[in-house]
């Protein structure tokens, strides 16, 4: 073998196998990229699950015993509000009442207000006169219906 065919056979072998290298170079870049992007989505997909964990947390641990709450309040406020318009109908028939003028109820009322210093909403029983103007009795100040004492007769 003369020197020029044992360099074409090393030259040509070790270009070869640098067309071969480069060749599966690129795929295994290719796999690589492909692994990258998948990982990107893996973590992506993780990090919404964790949005989503986190808020059904909050949700259930903050939200809903707000709700529950809130819900009771609302409950007692009409039931307050209830409370005070048989108040109200109550006073509105002691002040029609032929008793009026020896009345303990209205006389501790009016001690009362005279102590705290004046009119405290506007709805004052004076001494001779109706209280101030109000809804009616069956209906309260928000709107609501309310019911009337069982053996009411006026």
């Amino acid at each position: 073998m003369e020197l020029s065919e044992i360099l074409n056979f090393v030259l040509g072998g070790s270009l070869l196998a640098t067309v071969i290298g480069i060749v599966t170079l690129r795929a295994t870049v290719r796999k690589a990229n492909a692994e990258a992007e998948k990982a990107k989505a893996d973590a992506e997909t993780v990090r919404i699950d964790n949005a989503e964990h986190a808020t059904r947390i909050l949700v259930d641990n903050i939200v809903e015993p707000l709700k529950e709450e809130l819900n009771g309040t609302r409950k007692d406020l009409q039931a307050t509000k209830r409370e005070m318009a048989r108040l109200r109908k109550a006073i509105d028939r002691a002040n029609s009442c032929k008793h009026h003028d020896d009345c303990p109820v209205l006389r501790g009322m009016r001690e009362h207000q005279e102590s705290a210093g004046g009119e405290a909403d506007g709805n004052v029983v004076d001494g001779g006169g109706q209280p101030d103007e109000r809804s009616p009795p069956e209906v309260d100040g928000g709107g609501a219906e309310v019911g009337g004492e069982a053996g009411d007769t006026g």
